[in-house]
């Protein structure tokens, strides 16, 4: 069967995505359907033999390859979601908040900002809702001079949710790698709480820790415009 053929053919040191899976099986089997494929993979990951990584990333030998990154939130961030979960149960956001990058810095953030992007069409209206809140600790969309000028400790930056955005299936409310390594570069109220000379480490710390799944990643770098920037970062 080609599962098992397939499996001989992958190497314990690096990821696969699942179109490099597929390629793989049609090459073994010609008249391979994409239902029959999915079933296959199903029943490898449940027979252990092949392990998820990421999105759409697998590996054969899960102590071998790198994990999958899953932010941690503060109480902030977390009282934040669960404000707009029950207020907005079907809003589509993603939750960011500064001090996640320390994980990757050199040196740390110790002020946090917590950043919510919402689907363009209503995120001035959660603005608005947000502002009964958080009374003077919600900022609009700002560039890098209105963040500097306005940014309070704690502060909460409600920003558009960009189209094509590469978002959890766990969870679509918590903010992947992917997306995260794209907008410190192209979000410029993201970009003002750190040092522009700390993305080099940034890109390394995150490419060397987790499974990055390139691909989504070139996909929204170019939706932002940040397509060349980018793949100077991720090539070191």
């Amino acid at each position: 069967m080609w599962t098992e053929q397939v499996l001989d053919s992958l190497s314990k040191d690096r990821t696969y995505h699942r179109d490099d899976l597929f390629e793989l099986a049609q090459k073994e089997d010609g008249g391979l359907t994409d239902s029959a494929f999915r079933w296959g993979l199903y029943d490898l990951q449940q027979k252990r033999e092949l392990f998820r990584i990421g999105y759409d990333e697998y590996g054969i030998d899960k102590a071998g390859v790198r994990p999958y990154y899953k932010p941690v939130y503060s109480e902030g961030a977390i009282s934040l979601s669960e404000k707009l979960n029950a207020a907005f149960p079907t809003l589509d956001y993603v939750v960011f908040e500064s001090v996640l990058l320390n994980e990757f810095l050199n040196h740390q953030i110790a002020q946090n900002a917590i950043y919510v992007q919402v689907q363009k069409d209503v995120s001035s209206y959660i603005f608005d809702t947000l502002q009964d809140d958080y009374n003077g600790q919600v900022i609009y969309r700002p560039n890098r001079k209105e963040f500097d000028r306005y940014w309070r400790k704690d502060c909460i930056v409600v920003l558009d949710l960009i189209s094509q955005s590469p978002l959890s299936d766990d969870n679509p409310h918590e903010i992947t790698l992917e997306k995260l390594l794209v907008d410190v570069v192209a979000e410029k109220s993201i970009s003002a709480t750190y040092s522009l000379s700390e993305i080099p480490f940034i890109y390394e710390n995150a490419l060397r820790n987790y499974a990055i799944d390139e691909r989504r990643i070139h996909r929204y770098a170019g939706r932002r415009g940040k397509a060349e920037l980018i793949e100077k970062y991720l090539k070191g």
